[in-house]
């Protein structure tokens, strides 16, 4: 928080990536390599900075072990990412589920 502290002193934009050991591992390596991955231990968030404000981050979902101050264009493409990975998880299966209950109706 002492990183975030200081930017709050100038009235800014800010994007913060957000998340476990895992993430914050896999982006220090390289964007690429927490693109290309199946983690979605993170998150993204945009803030204002005022004089004294900190930033509110969704910490129901999982444990946060840290966070990196990032430019809005790697937290589009990181927020887009967590979109697709979500959707992966959701989405297609259901859409799988809905596939088969057709074939099945077919066959009857």
């Amino acid at each position: 928080m002492k990183e975030l502290k200081q930017v709050s002193y100038v009235k800014a934009t800010t994007c913060i990536l957000y998340g476990s050991d895992e993430a914050l591992t896999l982006y220090h390596e390289s964007l690429n390599a927490l693109l290309e991955s199946d983690c979605m231990d993170f998150d993204v968030v945009t803030f204002e900075t005022q004089l004294g404000k900190k930033p509110e981050f969704i910490i129901d979902i999982f444990e946060i072990e840290g966070y990196r101050i990032i430019n809005r264009t790697i937290r589009n493409r990181l927020h887009d990412n967590l979109c697709k990975k979500v959707k992966k998880q959701i989405i297609e299966p259901r859409q799988q589920k809905w596939l088969e209950e057709q074939e099945d109706r077919n066959f009857l």
